[in-house]
């Protein structure tokens, strides 16, 4: 059994997948399996015929335009794999065709979990955030810190629109209790008018159930690119355009907001 699993998102974004994928072969620990879930679109280009690292598994999602229209893809996807029998690992993480890991994060975490007798069912780390430019040059614009405990049962911080998915880490353990607590599989919210803040939702309802510790060390980028914000499955110039002035303001707001951290 490894002891962390990764879930991988990816939507038609090539250079910004391999980029994700790089991330995860240069962990240090070396001791993961990753599920590399791809809409179909990069994978029937036979685009990752160099993924050759028998520790990832690559699937098609089975997702369609029409089901996009009404589903949060990116949500549906993790539940369905969460939902299989593709994933053995003690601890859980997910990551985006958009972002970034840095090498140290799965050791980080589980020698986090290892030091305190495997108690912990949630953890959270700090996070860069990132704006790439249309060259492809990424500007660190702000971060996310970690520097306390979250979760209601704890009393701690907000989770939902403070922490990104990427920050978190959970044990395939605590999904149990979930189930128990809250009588459903569908552990990342599928409506689409929770498509901005679905990740919210379930740290939340995680940090419901159990304190999400802290580890004040960067272990991640939230990167903002101009295909980040997708409509629907177009590719046109109006929506790059609209998708990068959008990834732009969102940078402005988070410089503003962030300063206090430094």
């Amino acid at each position: 059994m490894p002891d962390v699993s990764i879930i991988v998102i990816s939507h038609n974004k090539p250079r910004s997948v391999k980029e994700a994928v790089e991330g995860v072969l240069s962990q240090t620990h070396k001791d993961w399996e990753g599920v590399l879930v791809d809409s179909g679109i990069l994978l029937n280009q036979g685009f990752f015929g160099y993924l050759n690292d028998s520790r990832f598994r690559i699937v098609p999602s089975g997702e369609t335009p029409a089901m996009a229209k009404t589903t949060n893809m990116a949500a549906w996807c993790c539940n369905k794999i969460l939902n299989s029998n593709l994933l053995s690992g003690e601890l859980v993480m997910y990551l985006c065709d958009d972002d970034l890991l840095y090498p140290e994060a799965f050791e980080t975490y589980w020698n986090f979990y290892q030091q305190h007798d495997r108690a912990p069912q949630a953890m959270y780390a700090s996070q860069d955030i990132g704006l790439v430019d249309p060259n492809g040059d990424t500007q660190i614009i702000g971060r996310r810190v970690a520097d306390r405990p979250g979760g209601r049962s704890c009393k701690g911080r907000k989770l939902d629109c403070q922490v990104d998915y990427l920050q978190f880490c959970h044990t395939a353990r605590i999904l149990g209790r979930f189930r128990d607590a809250y009588k459903t599989t569908q552990y990342h919210s599928e409506d689409k008018r929770d498509a901005l803040h679905a990740d919210g939702i379930f740290m939340e309802q995680i940090g419901a159930l159990t304190t999400v510790h802290n580890i004040d060390k960067v272990l991640s980028m939230n990167r903002r690119t101009a295909e980040s914000a997708n409509i629907e499955y177009s590719a046109s110039t109006f929506g790059r355009v609209r998708a990068i002035l959008r990834a732009k303001l969102r940078g402005a707001r988070e410089r503003i907001s962030s300063r206090g951290h430094y």
